[in-house]
């Protein structure tokens, strides 16, 4: 199948990054995206934290365990646990929703506030691969900027809107939970691959409507570029999103760029219509 032979294939390039990554002389870009990572997490968990902590303190003055009487009620056998720990429970609860929510959010606030370095990056990429040059223009940097916020802000809401419909659907009808989970993670490495992708496209003068039929007729290269974003973003504990913060946007950039030029060296059409 097309699409899984175009998504291994992506993967293949982003790891073919490292190398180009390190002999190139591109390295730096790995730490542009770790610090303000660092700044983005700490401040974003900070203020979560402290939602969680109000939300909480309000919900336990209307869910509290002293509405339960000592006997004769179902939950009575909770009621001196409820009493103790049900501000905490429910804190739990809120900031761990909260950590998964920033989490995905800080995802597309990293896409939309470097694009500019993004950019910089995969058109630095296509340079030293290939020798093509691509005169610096302020006013071409600043149309960057705007598309790949445009862009990622586009996919982020069309990513949760898709992710609200899969949770009432699974409310509804909760077998569909084995579809519904493949479903979302594909779903969220495309957007995520369209976005790296788009540097591409905008580099080379595709208008938004092309781009989308472009990537569109490469998913698989999309979601692969996505994977290795996301993989390298999902990594555990605090050294795992260090090194992840370093490696995915720099591998995922420079992979996207190397996936572009292979479509293109094939002579992949491009449909204008519509």
């Amino acid at each position: 199948m097309k699409f899984f032979s175009d998504f291994f294939k992506a993967i293949v390039n982003c790891f073919k990054a490292f190398n180009v990554l390190f002999e190139k002389g591109l390295w730096p870009y790995m730490f542009i995206p770790l610090l303000l990572w660092i700044i983005l997490w700490a401040g974003s968990m900070y203020g979560l934290f402290i939602l969680a902590g109000g939300i909480s303190d309000w919900l336990s003055k209307y869910i509290n365990a002293e509405s339960i009487p000592e006997y004769g009620h179902w939950l009575s056998w909770a009621r001196p646990y409820l009493v103790a720990k049900i501000s905490f429970l429910i804190g739990i609860v809120l900031k761990i929703i909260f950590w998964f929510l920033s989490g995905t959010f800080v995802k597309y606030i990293l896409l939309m506030v470097l694009s500019p370095v993004f950019s910089l990056l995969s058109e630095s990429t296509e340079e030293k691969l290939t020798g093509n040059q691509f005169p610096f223009s302020f006013l071409q940097l600043i149309k960057d900027i705007f598309r790949g916020i445009a862009i990622s802000l586009r996919n982020m809401i069309l990513e949760y809107f898709f992710m609200f419909a899969c949770f009432l659907l699974t409310l509804i009808f909760p077998p569909a939970a084995i579809i519904v989970t493949p479903f979302l993670l594909f779903l969220g490495w495309y957007y995520v691959g369209f976005t790296l992708l788009d540097y591409n496209s905008e580099r080379h003068k595709f208008g938004m409507n092309q781009s989308t039929r472009f990537i569109k007729q490469n998913r698989g290269y999309a979601c692969g570029v996505g994977f290795v974003y996301s993989f390298f973003m999902a990594l555990p504990f605090v050294a795992g999103s260090i090194i992840g913060m370093m490696f995915g946007p720099a591998l995922a950039i420079i992979g996207g760029t190397i996936s572009f030029l292979e479509i293109r060296k094939n002579n992949l059409p491009i449909q204008n219509k519509p």
